[in-house]
C-alpha cells in the first residue's frame, strides 16, 4: 500500500503539514525555538522526497517519449510490484505502447520489403530523382533494359542518351512519350512515363520506362499485311479485268484481219473497259499519295467550337435536305487549345458526312456533338448518331487505310482523321453498338 504513488504523495503531504504546525506551534505557542533546528531540516526532507517521487515519474515520461522520438521501442519498463501500483500500470501502459510500435515498425519493414521486391522483380524500368535531381531509386528492371548499373543523377541520363535525356526532362505527369534509342548495337523503342510523389517536404520524380519494340514490331507488321491485304484487293479488281479484256482484245484482232462491224464495237468497248479501271488504279494512287503527304499542322489559338460551326453551316444544305437535327452540347467562345483549324474543320467534315450517311435509312435521325473538358483536362469532342452502328467484325478495321463499306467510298476518310489528330498529340477512338449508334471521340 505505501509503494502507492498516490498514498506516497499524500504520506508527504501529512508530514509536511503536521512538521510545519509542530514548528508554528514550538515558535508562537511554547517559545522554544531550539526545536526549530529539527523541524525545518525534516520539512525540507520531506519536499526533497516528494520532489524526487514526482521528478522520477516525469523522469521516466521524458525517457519513454525519447525512446518514441528516437524510433527506440527495445527499452522495457519494469512491471514488478516491488515499485508499486501505479509505476506498476504505467510502466504497463509504456511497454504496451512500445509494443504496439514495434508491431507497426515490423509491419512497415515488411510492406516496404515486399513493396521493394515488387520493383525489383517487374520488368518495366523504374528510376526516381528528388527534388535535387539525385537518384534515390534505381530496379534491376531499368539495369536490364539500358545495361547501365547507376544513374547518381539526373544530368547522368544525358551522358547516357540525350534524347532519352530531352524526353524525361520535357515530359509532364501522366504524359506518355516515345524514345527510340540503341542500347548494345540494338535498337529499343522505350514508353516512358513520370509521376511525382510529394513526400512531406521533397518531392520525387518517378520515371517509368517499358520496351515496347516487340509489341510495336508485332503491331507494325499486322498493319503492314492490313493494307497489304487491301492493296492487292484494290489492284486485283482492277488489273484482272484489263488483262482479261485486253487478251480478249488481242485475240480478236489476231483471228480476225477484217474485222466486222461487231468485232470493232467490242474491242472498242474493251479500250474503254481498260481505261476505265485504268483511270480508277490511277486514282486510287493518287488517293494513296494523299494519305501519306499530310502538311504538318500549323498550329495557332483557336475555339474548336467555332471550327465545328463552320463545318455545320457549310453541310446546313445537306443536313436540312436529310433533315437531321444537330444537337449541340457546348457553349460559344468557351474553350481553347493549340489546333490548325483547317485540318481539324477537315476532321469534322469527314466525321459528321459519315455520321450523315449512318442516317439515311433512319426514320428518327439523331446528331449530337458535344464538347468539353475530362477530369483529366484534356479537351474532349464526341460525335454521336444513333444509326445502326458498327459491326464488332468490322470495327477494328475502320481506321485501316482504304478499308471501306461503302460502295463508292475511298477509304482513307478516318484514316487521315486519326494521322491528323495523332499530329496534335490527340487520340481518335469509337465505341459502336449495333441497332443503337455510334460514338467517335477526340482527344486533344
Amino acid at each position: 500500500m505505501f509503494r502507492n504513488f498516490k498514498i506516497q504523495i499524500l504520506l508527504y503531504l501529512i508530514g509536511i503539514l503536521l512538521v510545519s504546525m509542530s514548528a508554528g506551534y514550538t515558535y508562537f505557542v511554547i517559545d522554544a525555538k531550539i526545536y526549530l533546528i529539527f523541524l525545518i531540516p525534516i520539512t525540507a526532507i520531506l519536499i526533497w522526497q516528494m520532489f524526487n517521487l514526482i521528478d522520477k515519474t516525469n523522469q521516466e515520461v521524458a525517457s519513454f517519449l525519447a525512446n518514441i522520438k528516437y524510433n527506440d521501442y527495445a527499452v522495457r519498463f519494469s512491471e514488478s510490484k516491488s515499485i508499486g501500483d501505479s509505476y506498476q500500470d504505467l510502466h504497463k501502459s509504456f511497454n504496451l505502447v512500445n509494443e504496439k510500435f514495434r508491431d507497426i515498425r515490423s509491419e512497415k519493414e515488411i510492406q516496404f520489403q515486399y513493396l521493394q521486391a515488387i520493383v525489383e522483380h517487374v520488368d518495366t524500368g523504374l528510376i526516381c530523382f528528388n527534388e535535387e535531381e539525385k537518384t534515390v531509386l534505381v530496379n534491376k528492371g531499368l539495369q536490364t533494359l539500358l545495361h547501365k548499373s547507376y544513374f547518381p543523377n539526373f544530368k547522368s541520363i544525358n551522358q547516357f542518351d540525350d534524347s532519352l535525356y530531352e524526353a524525361m526532362k520535357d515530359i509532364e505527369p501522366g504524359e506518355r512519350k516515345l524514345v527510340k534509342l540503341v542500347v548494345s548495337n540494338q535498337i529499343v523503342q522505350l514508353a516512358v512515363r513520370k509521376t511525382i510523389l510529394q513526400l512531406k517536404d521533397d518531392a520525387l520524380h518517378l520515371y517509368a520506362l517499358q520496351n515496347i519494340h516487340a509489341e510495336l514490331e508485332e503491331q507494325e507488321v499486322e498493319s503492314w499485311q492490313k493494307l497489304i491485304r487491301i492493296l492487292t484487293h484494290e489492284i486485283m479488281n482492277s488489273i484482272a479485268p484489263v488483262v482479261s479484256l485486253s487478251e480478249s482484245a488481242n485475240t480478236l484482232m489476231e483471228q480476225n484481219e477484217n474485222l466486222s462491224e461487231e468485232d470493232e464495237k467490242d474491242i472498242r468497248k474493251s479500250i474503254e473497259a481498260i481505261y476505265r479501271r485504268s483511270a480508277g488504279l490511277l486514282h486510287f494512287t493518287q488517293t494513296y499519295r494523299q494519305l501519306t503527304k499530310i502538311p504538318p499542322p500549323k498550329f495557332q489559338t483557336c475555339d474548336p467550337g467555332e471550327i465545328l460551326d463552320r463545318v455545320l453551316t457549310l453541310l446546313k444544305a445537306d443536313l436540312e435536305a436529310k433533315k437531321i437535327p444537330v444537337e449541340r452540347l457546348y457553349k460559344d467562345g468557351r474553350y481553347e487549345a493549340q489546333l490548325d483549324p483547317d485540318l481539324m474543320e477537315q476532321v469534322f467534315i469527314n466525321l459528321i458526312k459519315n455520321a450523315m450517311d449512318a442516317l439515311e435509312r433512319i426514320t428518327d435521325p439523331k446528331l449530337s456533338i458535344h464538347l468539353f473538358k475530362s477530369l483529366d483536362g484534356e479537351l474532349e469532342i464526341q460525335i454521336a448518331d444513333n444509326g445502326p452502328g458498327i459491326p464488332d467484325d468490322v470495327l477494328d478495321k475502320i481506321f485501316v487505310p482504304f478499308f471501306t463499306t461503302k460502295k463508292e467510298g475511298s477509304g482513307i476518310g478516318l484514316s487521315l482523321c486519326r494521322q491528323i489528330i495523332q499530329m496534335h498529340k490527340g487520340s481518335l477512338s469509337v465505341f459502336s453498338k449495333e441497332n443503337k449508334g455510334t460514338i467517335f471521340t477526340l482527344k486533344i
